[in-house]
């Protein structure tokens, strides 16, 4: 019951005791978890790899798998796009993957984390030490106009609008008698803001004066309702819900150091979104319209509360007798407006949370990755016999047979060969014949690379034009080998005929090959339009490293070539890592190097010329090139010598005969040397291709269509 003079039974302040009391216990138990929650550890930060799509992806999975990983990766291979996402808030640290050299760039944001940028970079170096790598911090320039330490900037201003309210209330009363005088202290509070708000544009930006404006006017409004709806016990409330609530952030000082729930539940306070609008965040769609909901819809609902609660006093005036206190009438009415206001609220943060657009994926979608067939065990290799028996291993449905067989190997002692037309079983799926296909063979294993699609391991250009490869080169990483193949751009012009195709021009792909790890396409590079040009040089019909180059030698022959006769040499070298950008090609004019491929000199004539694709090596400082003369219909098997890489390159005797009959339907064709394989001083091993100009009879006999090798003699020095 109330006296005459509105004073409380100690049983009906037994309930606000009580309310009181759990407050207290509730604010105390949230900041001790909050000391919890803000212990410099990311959780699960977004962060965006830039890389070819197949590296980063590689990478983000390894990364998430680490015991203890705290971030949330992705990848994308667009650089200026991963700026534009961390410019934008979407994504805390772009870190730029160098597959060209060892040390990584991590990208962050000028926004004062410090505690956050801590610990990205130890996370980052952390990913790099585990493949001895290195890690480079670098600092972008898109908060010029920031407010340094947005969330103490933030909790000062909430501050500053709930000491402005107890102050009044503590000289004045809680509750004001009349409209009037609730108007001023609204008032009193918006002058506030403005004043707060000055200064912080003139210590920052206007932005930041609009935000600190709006925080210290919602943060006063939300506590003259509280206030209004439960007296000075309403200031209690006040407390937990502007000061408290927040706590783990200001602890925190950045929101991607905080579990959940704490990072979801601190977003939603006025501390929260003054901070998020005080960030680049404020960009994305979803965070502009959490921060424009919490400051304004604060702002809103809390002079709806204080209206409501004045017309609810004027009622009570009207109803009491002329020595009530209507300030100090039953409380009814203020639980019914409590349950109200707090009902409200919560349906508007349910409708809008659920009608926020989503924000976009803070990393690009993952690629999906190529993978290996089961483990076959080549058994034990001596010699070339044992190679031909591993030729003629069990066909699996993801190779029965294929020819060209260049070779590279991996720092990790596996190999790495390229087919080129390759016969598949017909439980594969897909076509019978794809373009090319990627086998890795390791001393106790060997498997067949499949791409995703199923088709070709460089799939197929648009325009039906499919990728031949001619060669191999192995670029060795730190924790990984970028192999660049060569190859031509094929176009098929007449399906039944064996010999029915152009080449239209070469092309160079590039994968990435983790240590142990499966090969990935990263990508390919188109060299030239398309142009069924024989004079053209086919660029990479042979390539080989030497001296930090990566030289690709590159075979023409005449428009209307006489029988038998073969292709011309000649000759291009780049830096290894710029081996997808042709315009950083320079070619050999017989005396200098220089950029116009029309001036490369033929460092072998077309008249008892090579094969269309050949092999060049060195080997105790003579350069050899290993071909069949006069291409598929020549015989002899020659190996020219040279002091250098530029040449001149002088033939010697053959070394082997590989005729093909074609009246029999046997061809042999394209020998290519493997000068890492069973390697012998005076020798090398040699492949070739066989194949049959009845393709019946090779999908009834696969082996028809697999590769045989022999081993050659190497002219000496004086050959040169």
């Amino acid at each position: 019951m109330t006296t005459r003079r509105g004073r409380r039974s100690p049983g009906e302040r037994l309930p606000a005791l009580l309310l009181v009391v759990a407050l207290l216990l509730v604010a105390g138990a949230w900041t001790l978890t909050a000391g919890a929650a803000g212990d410099d550890r990311l959780q699960q930060a977004p962060v965006v790899l830039v890389g070819p799509d197949v590296v980063t992806a590689a990478v983000a999975s390894e990364v998430e798998a680490m015991p203890g990983s705290e971030l949330a990766v992705g990848g994308t291979d667009d650089l200026d796009r991963a700026r534009a996402r961390l410019a934008d808030g979407e994504v805390v640290a772009v870190l730029v993957i160098d597959l060209a050299g060892t040390q990584d760039r991590l990208l962050l944001s000028d926004d004062h984390a410090p505690a956050r940028d801590r610990a990205l970079v130890a996370q980052a170096r952390s990913i790099a030490d585990a493949r001895d790598r290195t890690v480079v911090v670098e600092r972008g320039d898109r908060l010029s106009a920031a407010v340094p330490a947005a969330t103490t900037t933030s909790l000062l201003a909430v501050a500053a609008g709930f000491a402005l309210v107890v102050v009044v209330s503590m000289v004045w009363g809680p509750v004001p008698r009349t409209f009037r005088r609730g108007v001023v202290r609204v008032a009193g509070i918006g002058a506030l803001g403005v004043a707060a708000g000055l200064l912080a544009t003139a210590l920052a930006s206007p932005r930041a004066g609009a935000v600190v404006l709006a925080a210290v006017v919602a943060s006063g409004l939300v506590t003259l309702a509280c206030e209004a709806l439960a007296g000075l016990r309403g200031l209690l409330v006040a407390a937990a819900l502007l000061l408290v609530l927040p706590l783990p952030l200001v602890l925190a000082g950045d929101p991607w150091l905080l579990a959940q729930p704490w990072r979801t539940v601190t977003a939603w306070t006025i501390v929260g979104a003054a901070t998020d609008a005080l960030s680049p965040a404020v960009a994305t769609t979803t965070v502009a319209w959490r921060s424009g909901v919490v400051l304004a819809g604060s702002a809103v609902l809390a002079l709806l509360v204080l209206l409501s609660t004045r017309l609810v006093l004027r009622r009570l005036a009207r109803e009491a007798s002329p020595d009530d206190d209507p300030s100090l009438a039953p409380a009814p009415w203020r639980r019914q407006m409590a349950v109200l206001a707090v009902t409200l609220m919560a349906s508007t943060t349910a409708v809008l949370t659920v009608g926020l657009p989503g924000n976009p994926p803070p990393v690009a979608p993952r690629v999906s990755l190529a993978s290996t067939t089961e483990c076959v065990g080549p058994g034990k290799v001596d010699d070339i016999d044992d190679l031909n028996r591993i030729a003629d291993l069990r066909a699996t449905d993801a190779f029965q047979g294929g020819d060209v067989g260049a070779s590279a190997t991996l720092q990790d002692g596996r190999t790495v060969w390229m087919f080129g037309d390759t016969l598949r079983g017909p439980d594969a799926g897909g076509a019978r014949f794809v373009r090319n296909s990627m086998l890795v063979v390791a001393p106790d294993c060997l498997q067949v690379v499949v791409a995703r699609s199923g088709g070709a391991i460089i799939p197929d250009r648009d325009g039906g034009v499919g990728y031949w490869p001619m060669s191999v080169a192995v670029l060795a990483q730190p924790g990984y080998d970028l192999v660049e193949v060569t190859a031509q751009r094929v176009r098929t012009t007449d399906p039944d005929d064996p010999f029915g195709f152009e080449n239209v021009g070469p092309a160079v792909a590039t994968f990435v090959v983790p240590v142990g790890g499966v090969p990935q396409l990263v990508g390919t590079t188109d060299v030239g339009p398309d142009d069924a040009d024989t004079t053209r040089p086919m660029w990479g019909a042979a390539t080989t490293l030497a001296d930090g180059w990566l030289y690709l030698y590159g075979t023409a022959r005449p428009a209307d070539p006489a029988p038998g006769t073969g292709f011309s040499l000649q000759v291009a070298r780049t830096r290894p890592a710029d081996v997808n950008d042709p315009s950083t090609w320079t070619y050999w004019d017989g005396a200098t190097w220089g950029r116009d491929p029309a001036d490369a000199a033929a460092l072998i004539g077309a008249t008892e010329g090579t094969s269309q694709t050949l092999s060049v090596f060195e080997r105790d400082g003579t350069w050899y090139a290993v071909s069949k003369r006069g291409e598929v219909l020549g015989s002899d098997l020659v190996v020219w010598t040279a002091p250098a890489p530029t040449g001149p390159f002088t033939a010697g005797p053959p070394v082997a005969e590989l005729p093909s009959d074609p009246d029999g339907g046997l061809l042999r064709y394209m020998p290519l040397a493997h000068p890492d394989l069973l390697p012998e001083d005076g020798d090398v091993v040699v492949s070739y291709s066989r194949n049959s100009t009845d393709l019946g009879a090779v999908l009834e006999d696969p082996l028809l269509y697999r590769p045989r090798f022999i081993r050659v003699p190497l002219p000496g020095p004086s050959a040169s």
